[in-house]
Parts: structure tokens; C-alpha cells; sequence
């Protein structure tokens, strides 16, 4: 009896396991991992699979670095085909080095074509579905403020190869030169590219200056662009992928006051577990802001806040303006200007800091708290985990 349950249970997880499809992709940095040595810089292949129900689709990344079409299909093809079936998709995307002539192993736009259709054909051949996607823009500005083009006819052979090939093709060249432009130079180069201003992460405490690859949110915009674009598709190809999306939600951003602020986090959609970052430079920078949610809860001292998406719409405001005071209520306490107020008879752990995180004064107290503090601004934490500002006049 025990026999025959193990065996109905390893062909019930082989037969779940058959059930969902495989998206491999296959490109150079822009799509790679990178590791966490390197965040959050990475490609827009190491955030794909947070878009998909992973108990129908799996998405493996097999980008590598500094590669070609050409060195790609020599040192790493033979690996990927052998593992794709039938049923699952191979997402291409190159461009980046065979654009550059000083490398080994660039291509010509008529060799990059050729690369392409062995890698289409070769899936096909597999019962898999081969889909093209354009290389991202770089994060090139004139002195006038105009954004450069990069990486010459290579995105345009790109569309063209899949017109060849018939094949699905996403323009992330279009989508991000657009987006650039939109937002900015200063939003293209901190909010998506991988430059960093010293002491902002860990892994780049000195800063970091790179115009080519992606940071976290960048590589997030790219897959929820390509996500957006398989939803909207009408070609059936597509649909398992469609069918495999799961839920976004709004995070929306904004600053308590437009005039203090250089620049800030755009507002948009994130799925569920992937990491959101909020961000926000002010018009000068000794003036510090300060996050907070919707339910006017300190979720963070700093203008850096990095959060994991739960399940449902957020906002958050970044606060400038030291002259605004904040009075919060909730269900059992109530922040008033000059001391708080406890309503359910417990004790309660009561702690200010200033705005840089240092500790001014820490208490137990019962029913209310006199801050007794000096003129300035101040967090004031309850519980290690309610905080409101007080402003002291």
C-alpha cells in the first residue's frame, strides 16, 4: 500500500512539474542575474519571474555577461538547447557587444540576423517558441540635454530578424529611449541605470558611475513593460504566458512639497514579493526627507527605502517640509503637538530621534508623554514600530 502511494505521489509532482512551461532567456548583462555581491544592479531577467505564477510558468535566466550572438552560440548554446522542451518559450535578446567593433566576437547586423535564426530555428526544432526582444537603450546625454542614440543599426536588425523569422518582438530599445526621455536624465541616471551616489548602498559605498547596465528598478520596468505587451498580444503564442501573469498593484509616489524636490520615484505597478524602491533627491541636498504610507506611519529616516511588494495598493509621501506637523490618531494612542496621549491603560515604549537616527530620549510610559524637547523636528517611534514626526516650535 505504501508503495503504491509513493508511486502516485512522484507521478502527481512529476506530473505538476510537466505542467509548467519554461521561459529560458538567453542575452548578456542587461538580462544576467549578477548576484547579490553586485545590487542592485542586475538584468531585467533576474526580476521576470515575480510577473508569473511560478506554479505554471519558471523562468530561467540564462544571461551571461560580455557575450555576443556569436560567442554565446559557441561557448553556452549547446547547454540551453539541450535542456528546452517542448512547450516552452526561449527569450533572445542581444545587441549591447555585437554593436561594438572592438570586441572579439561583434557581429555585423547581417552575422547578428544569421545568429538569430539558429537560435530561432533550434528552439523550434525543440517544439518551443523563440521570442526576440531589442537590447536596452544606454544612458548617453548631449550637453543640450538630448538623449544619444546607442549601439547603432543592432536594435533595428533586431525587429527586422523578427520579421525574417516571424517571431514575437518586444522593442525595449523604444520602450526605454521613450522612458528616458520622459523622465529625465537625472531620473534615467539614479532611478535606472546603475549609478549610485556614495553611501547609498552597501555594495557601492564610494558611488558608482555606469551608463550601460540596469539597476533594480530599471530591470523592473523592462519586464513589466515586456509583461504588459504579452498581456495585450493577440498572437496565440503568447497566450500560455498571458494566461501566467500575476496580479500588479499601484504604488504611487509623492512630495509633500513639489518645490524642495529634484526628483522622486515614479509611480506604477509592482506584483507581489518583488522589491519596490523609494526614492526621492530634494533641490538641495542638505535638505532630507523622510518616507511615510498612507496611514502616515514612518517607513522611513532617509531618502533611500527599499520594500518587499505585499498584495495590495500603496502610497507614499516623501516629507521636505520640517514646518508641517503631523498629528496621528490611531486606536489606542494620539500624537499631539507637545506630548502623546495613551488610550487603553498599557504600557508603551516611547522613543525620539533626530532625523539623522540618533536616539534623544527613550521612556515606558502608561497614559501620556511630555516631550519637553527643544525648537526642531523630531521621529517619534512607539513600539519600535509606529512613528509619526513631531515638529517642536
Amino acid at each position: 500500500m505504501l508503495k503504491r502511494l509513493l508511486i502516485s505521489v512522484c507521478l502527481f509532482v512529476s506530473a505538476f512539474a510537466n505542467a509548467q512551461t519554461h521561459v529560458f532567456i538567453i542575452g548578456d548583462s542587461t538580462t544576467e542575474n549578477w548576484g547579490p555581491n553586485w545590487y542592485p544592479c542586475m538584468g531585467w531577467g533576474a526580476v521576470f519571474q515575480h510577473f508569473f505564477d511560478n506554479s505554471k510558468v519558471v523562468v530561467d535566466n540564462r544571461g551571461v555577461g560580455g557575450t555576443t550572438t556569436k560567442s554565446y552560440y559557441n561557448e553556452h548554446w549547446s547547454e540551453v538547447i539541450a535542456d528546452i522542451n517542448s512547450g516552452d518559450y526561449l527569450f533572445i535578446s542581444f545587441g549591447a557587444n555585437d554593436s561594438n567593433t572592438y570586441a572579439t566576437w561583434c557581429t555585423t547586423t547581417d552575422e547578428f540576423i544569421d545568429y538569430l535564426g539558429i537560435f530561432c530555428s533550434a528552439a523550434r526544432e525543440k517544439g518551443a517558441t523563440p521570442v526576440l526582444l531589442s537590447t536596452v537603450n544606454q544612458n548617453s546625454w548631449s550637453a543640450q540635454g538630448f538623449l544619444k542614440d546607442s549601439y547603432g543599426a543592432h536594435p533595428k536588425a533586431m525587429c527586422q530578424a523578427a520579421e525574417k523569422y516571424d517571431t514575437p518582438f518586444f522593442d525595449l530599445y523604444n520602450f526605454g529611449y521613450n522612458l528616458s526621455v520622459e523622465q529625465g536624465e537625472e531620473y534615467n541616471t539614479f532611478y535606472r541605470h546603475n549609478n549610485y551616489k556614495p553611501g547609498e548602498y552597501e555594495n557601492y559605498i564610494d558611488g558608482k558611475e555606469d551608463n550601460v547596465h540596469l539597476q533594480e528598478t530599471g530591470a523592473t520596468d523592462y519586464a513589466r513593460y515586456i509583461v504588459e505587451e504579452i498581456e495585450k498580444s493577440s498572437d496565440e503564442r503568447l497566450k500560455v504566458l498571458a494566461e501566467a501573469t500575476t496580479p500588479r498593484y499601484d504604488v504611487t509616489f509623492e512630495a509633500d512639497d513639489d518645490s524642495l524636490v529634484s526628483s522622486i520615484s515614479r509611480s506604477a505597478t509592482f506584483p507581489e514579493g518583488i522589491n519596490v524602491t523609494l526614492k526621492s533627491y530634494g533641490v538641495d541636498e542638505n535638505n532630507k526627507c523622510f518616507w511615510i504610507n498612507s496611514s502616515g506611519d514612518v517607513v522611513s529616516q532617509n531618502n533611500l527605502y527599499v520594500y518587499v511588494m505585499q498584495n495590495h495598493d500603496e502610497h507614499f509621501t516623501a516629507v521636505y517640509n520640517d514646518s508641517s506637523v503631523w498629528n496621528k490618531t490611531s486606536d489606542n494612542f494620539k500624537v499631539l503637538a507637545d506630548r502623546i496621549v495613551f488610550m487603553d491603560n498599557e504600557i508603551h515604549t516611547v522613543s525620539i530621534y533626530t532625523f539623522s537616527g540618533n536616539e534623544v530620549t527613550s521612556a515606558s510610559t502608561q497614559y501620556n508623554y511630555s516631550f519637553n524637547l527643544g525648537a526642531g523636528a523630531y521621529i517619534l517611534t512607539i513600539d519600535e514600530n509606529k512613528s509619526t514626526k513631531i515638529v517642536i516650535k
